[in-house]
């Protein structure tokens, strides 16, 4: 998904001002830390128009958010991964705001010596979504509210957030990972952990330079198993499984990165994905044929987790 930041950083124009702006912003401020582990709702309306400092948020989490209504001052979030001390892959999404559609603050990637700017809506140059690698296990945010004219006007500043955590022993991050075939236990564990697994056809690829990400438009054939905001939903009712023939509409999209280059493919596909920042994100994508027939194998040896089915 790009370069790392912390390359990305070195040398930029200005960057010495923000290396003051990390010394003002260690002063923390005494606020009530918020949060359920996963997202934090909080309001600068809780702290007075003089009050500059630093709000901290701890979140312990593989993924959620952070609204911040009114800002004013400054947030430091640390992200961590639950119950365990690796280093992480982080994604960031930036949602604007409905006054001016833009985040109604800066952001900013705590480095080594330095604040290192991820999004400024003065810079129109920054994307929605950026990716880097933890440090020590952790990742610090900075989010410093913008000066509003009136502070009663209702500006929301909003970020996802998705870690995923890098295999044991492994200290940096490979992108080339995400565009490797899946192996057979990992086609056993996606097919038995993923937000979605469908039967569906490539109807066409699109790709998105400023989110660095290819669309996958995919006719669905048969839903094998989805979660949903609701809940999750599993051994549905094979009238529901089976999409019409004539129903040419019923179609999901699917994102994966764009340096991995995906082709429109021939063929019924079994597509397993998870949701990330609010997106489906394509994780293992087998041939129908060479699903079916690994099935028997990866349930004889005791590597399904669950019921695999085609």
């Amino acid at each position: 998904m790009g370069p790392d930041v912390y390359e990305w950083g070195r040398g930029r124009k200005g960057l010495m001002d923000y290396c003051v702006i990390f010394a003002c912003l260690m002063w923390v401020t005494s606020a009530t830390i918020m949060g359920d582990e996963c997202d934090w709702t909080g309001s600068g309306l809780t702290t007075s128009s003089e009050d500059r400092g630093v709000t901290p948020v701890y979140l312990r989490c593989t993924a959620g958010r952070v609204t911040w209504l009114y800002p004013r001052g400054a947030l430091r979030v640390l992200l961590r991964l639950p119950g365990q001390d690796r280093e992480f892959r982080a994604c960031i999404k930036v949602h604007p705001d409905g006054v001016n559609q833009h985040l109604a603050a800066r952001l900013f990637l705590e480095g080594p010596r330095s604040l290192l700017p991820l999004y400024s809506h003065e810079d129109g140059g920054h994307k929605a979504v950026r990716c880097f690698q933890s440090r020590n296990g952790q990742v610090a945010l900075y989010i410093e509210a913008i000066t509003s004219s009136s502070s009663m006007i209702k500006r929301v500043a909003k970020i996802e957030y998705d870690l995923q955590p890098l295999p044991r022993g492994v200290k940096s991050y490979d992108v080339s990972e995400e565009c490797r075939p899946c192996s057979a236990e990992e086609l056993a564990h996606a097919f038995c952990t993923s937000d979605l697994v469908t039967r569906g056809i490539i109807r066409g690829v699109e790709n998105h330079d400023d989110m660095e990400v290819s669309e996958i438009s995919v006719k669905v054939t048969k839903l094998i198993r989805h979660t949903t905001d609701d809940g999750y939903s599993d051994d549905l009712e094979e009238k529901e499984n089976s999409i019409d023939n004539t129903d040419l509409t019923h179609e999901v999209t699917l994102h994966v990165a764009q340096h991995c280059g995906v082709k429109h493919g021939l063929g019924e596909f079994v597509f397993m994905a998870r949701r990330k920042l609010g997106d489906l994100t394509l994780q293992c994508a087998p041939r129908l044929e060479d699903w079916a027939m690994l099935i028997n194998d990866l349930s004889e040896d005791g590597k399904a987790h669950c019921v695999l089915r085609s």
